[in-house]
């Protein structure tokens, strides 16, 4: 049968040769779009993890030109004025959030700010507090997931071994949570204790928080 030159067969090919070609337009957009979606997160995940080690950069920097002046020049050439019995104790907290995401794996740590620091054995440079003297500690360690579903893994690490681990999920987006572990052990003088992110198979995602709201936090104390 012929409708106006052509026959029906013609046509039903013709319609089904566009079908196919619009399909996979459709196909080849709808990835594009995946990948452009996946380019632009890892891009925001990236730029937020540059801004944190800028603001890390410009703290150290801060730091450094003040123990560059003369005064406290002089001053980190003495030995603190410190004796065992007056305790051992520090507690510290990162002074801004972070992306979970491109973090890493097994990387430590840095709790840039303190709030105690008897014995002067915690360090805002590397995140490590090195025992001043030998016996039973205490450590406890928060860390805070914020409310674009972040969730990350932090181990307790003393000489390289793992003694510690927790893990933080807001699981839902718009929930906010926060772990503690908290362990004791006996140290010799100079054993060196800090945190760090798992290496596991279940990944890092969204913001860890350190804010005026709610603080990611490392702490320890002598007991006896």
């Amino acid at each position: 049968m012929a409708v106006r030159g052509y026959d029906l067969q013609t046509l039903w090919d013709q319609m089904e040769a566009n079908e196919k070609i619009t399909t996979n337009e459709i196909s080849r957009l709808t990835r594009e779009v995946t990948t452009l979606r996946s380019n632009e997160n890892r891009q925001m995940a990236e730029i937020s993890y540059l801004r944190t080690e800028v603001n890390n950069l410009k703290l150290w920097k801060g730091t450094i030109e003040k123990l560059s002046e003369p005064q406290n020049r002089f001053e980190r050439l003495l030995l603190p004025n410190y004796h065992p019995d007056a305790g051992v104790a520090f507690s510290a907290y990162k002074s801004s959030s972070f992306n979970a995401a491109s973090f890493g794996r097994h990387r430590e740590l840095v709790y840039d700010k303190t709030e105690c620091n008897v014995g002067n054995g915690y360090s805002t440079f590397t995140g490590t507090f090195t025992a001043t003297i030998s016996g039973t500690y205490a450590f406890t360690w928060t860390t805070c997931a914020g409310s674009d579903s972040g969730a990350i893994g932090i181990e307790l690490v003393i000489n390289n071994m793992v003694h510690g681990l927790l893990w933080t999920d807001s699981q839902t987006p718009g929930d906010e949570e926060c772990s503690t572990g908290f362990i004791i052990r006996t140290l010799n003088a100079a054993d060196a204790v800090f945190t760090r992110s798992q290496n596991n198979s279940a990944g890092h995602f969204g913001t860890i928080r350190s804010d005026e709201f709610m603080r990611t936090t490392f702490s320890g104390w002598l007991l006896f």
